[in-house]
């Protein structure tokens, strides 16, 4: 298929999902093939950078025809290992983990949540998406019983280093990681972390440069004595 996983930028990888969310949405449309100056216009991205990144993977385009739109899309299914099943539990059922469990996205992309916990009395028992959430005392045991890919923290910065340790202690893997503190893990686990915060900051960024090139005004940024 390529090179191996190890052996692909961390940049081409977060490309992968943009590829694929709009060659779902082509095969909704009449066409066949999609060329890469197409994907292009609608990706952002340059050409050639679309033909490089899918370069590190195979050979996949037609000249004069450019990509067949179904077979692309499932090749990058393929490669992104969308094909097979992974399960997945959620550790921390306030609003955000609760958000997490109602998400459309985990069948299509091969996950299947399987467990919910919390510590707070309150929400133990309740039942969410089909899903009743567990004391989370009984993680250890749950983890023993049942295959876990993937586990989900949404709990409180505080909490988050000890759970991790716990779950890599019993045998998880892959870390999904809301909780916005930096995480110490082994080499061997694979850590994802959404920084919500930080997508906060370049909107912030971005809107600011934009204030400031209409106003056609800078800023003070001087940190000397004055």
């Amino acid at each position: 298929m390529g090179k191996e996983l190890n052996a692909i930028p961390d940049i081409i990888i977060s490309r992968l999902p943009v590829y694929y969310q709009h060659l779902k949405n082509l095969q909704s449309s009449s066409k066949e093939y999609v060329s890469s100056e197409e994907l292009a216009d609608l990706t952002g991205f340059s050409s050639s950078l679309i033909r490089k990144d899918l370069s590190y993977f195979g050979t996949f385009g037609r000249k004069s025809y450019g990509y067949d739109i179904y077979c692309l899309f499932q090749q990058i299914n393929i490669i992104m290992g969308f094909n097979y099943k992974k399960k997945l539990i959620i550790i921390g059922a306030g609003h955000l983990g609760q958000a997490l469990a109602y998400n459309k996205g985990y069948n299509e992309r091969g996950y299947q949540l399987i467990s919910i916990f919390d510590k707070n009395p309150k929400l133990i028992d309740l039942v969410i998406n089909d899903i009743e959430i567990q004391s989370v005392s009984n993680l250890e045991r749950f983890l023993e019983n049942n295959k876990v890919d993937v586990a989900a923290l949404t709990v409180p910065g505080a909490a988050a280093q000890k759970i991790t340790d716990r779950l890599v202690a019993a045998g998880i893997k892959a870390i999904w990681d809301f909780t916005e503190v930096p995480l110490k893990v082994p080499e061997d686990i694979f850590l994802e972390e959404q920084l919500i915060n930080e997508g906060l900051c370049k909107l912030s960024l971005k809107m600011n440069q934009k204030r400031l090139n209409q106003d056609g005004t800078t800023e003070d940024l001087s940190c000397g004595q004055k």
